[in-house]
């Protein structure tokens, strides 16, 4: 009878030591690693699956619509996070996770093959890729017609410069083949608003809402997205007989290598041209959720980011580039990709200004659609005393 009641002890004893510590398990064999990012950014599947593979480590991605929802839900769930590892936070959001202390300092296993000019020091966030905002035009649309010493001019075969920057959105003949997505729905739009905004700051002698309301008066297409932009309006993919009226649009260095993919079959050129002024770079960052229970696992899905093969595989539905200097192209990127000079947008400076600016992009073009004028601010002079 003791002996019975010696060992019921006993299993009572284990049965208490095993709840208080959770019977806790493996490093491998823990709660799945909650992966936050949004539907404007491409996750490489097969890198993720390669990491569970190799660690044993599950991943459960959830998406947002877009990198600005991401930081809001974090916000609101800071006390309990909903996540441990977010990707895809880009330059218009950075200032606000940091300030916020939504991400926890982590330096990546392979951060020295990260791009100088991208990462940060405090390790806060991780660069994970980049992008160069720019315009895209047509080549065939622009080709000079070639005629004789003697023969006169056809009036059918009116040839117009191919643009060079923002400032040809000015020009009536350049600006009713523009089309531009629209920075109320669209991120590339925000980019572009952006390239607008550092071209022609408010105290410049153009400020960029009235350089919105001259272009919009001028014929300047505006669509929600710029896939709408790109595949509807701009076409630069079909043939060139069959090309609409838009011959430029705005979208990023890499577009060439993102149409190929939705091709049938690899091309051997593209109607595509980069214009490489007024470009701007734009950053997509990776981090560790601030209060995350799995902080180890985290940090591990993070080194994977910077990995070769999460890197080799990362380019978005934007065109953008790996943030390691020392990882091959794809044969997309190879053929098509192209790479220009752009300042990076200036995170600390706009800060939530982008929110401002995007209430005063839609009053200006909702008046020049219109019609109506804006009125001039009033201005209040204090006359001196006679």
């Amino acid at each position: 009878m003791t002996n019975n009641l010696l060992l019921i002890r006993r299993a009572v004893l284990v049965f208490l030591i095993c709840a208080i510590a959770a019977c806790a398990q493996p490093a491998n064999q823990a709660l799945p690693l909650r992966l936050l990012t949004h539907r404007d950014f491409h996750v490489p599947e097969e890198a993720i699956t390669e990491f569970t593979r190799r660690t044993g480590i599950e991943v459960v991605i959830f998406r947002e619509p877009d990198a600005t929802a991401v930081v809001d839900l974090l916000i609101k769930t800071r006390t309990t996070p909903i996540a441990d590892v977010i990707i895809g936070i880009d330059s218009l959001e950075r200032r606000r996770v940091t300030e916020e202390l939504l991400v926890e300092p982590y330096e990546p296993i392979d951060s020295q093959f990260l791009d100088n000019s991208l990462t940060l020091r405090d390790n806060m966030l991780t660069p994970v890729s980049s992008l160069e905002a720019c315009f895209n035009r047509s080549v065939s649309s622009f080709i000079e017609p070639q005629r004789k010493i003697d023969e006169l001019p056809d009036s059918s075969k009116f040839w117009l410069p191919p643009p060079e920057g923002l400032d040809d959105l000015l020009d009536p003949e350049h600006a009713t083949s523009a089309v531009i997505p629209s920075p109320l729905s669209s991120r590339m739009g925000l980019y572009f608003l952006l390239a607008l905004e550092r071209s022609h700051p408010e105290d410049s002698e153009l400020p960029w809402p009235e350089f919105v309301d001259q272009m919009v008066r001028w014929g300047v297409t505006i669509v929600p997205t710029w896939e709408q932009a790109w595949f509807s309006f701009y076409s630069a993919d079909q043939d060139v007989a069959t090309k609409k009226n838009h011959y430029w649009t705005w979208g990023s260095a890499g577009m060439k290598a993102v149409t190929v993919q939705f091709q049938p079959r690899f091309p051997e050129s593209l109607d595509i041209a980069v214009v490489p002024n007024d470009c701007v770079r734009v950053v997509n960052y990776a981090g560790l959720v601030a209060g995350t229970q799995a902080r180890r696992n985290a940090g591990r899905l993070l080194d994977a980011m910077v990995e070769p093969l999460f890197q080799y595989n990362i380019p978005d539905r934007f065109g953008s580039k790996p943030s390691r200097t020392d990882i091959a192209r794809t044969d997309a990127w190879k053929a098509f990709g192209e790479t220009v000079s752009a300042p990076l947008v200036d995170e600390w400076r706009i800060g939530p200004l982008w929110g401002v600016w995007q209430l005063t992009w839609k009053q200006v073009v909702d008046s020049a659609s219109s019609g109506i004028e804006l009125e001039p601010p009033e201005v209040q002079v204090t006359l001196p005393r006679s």
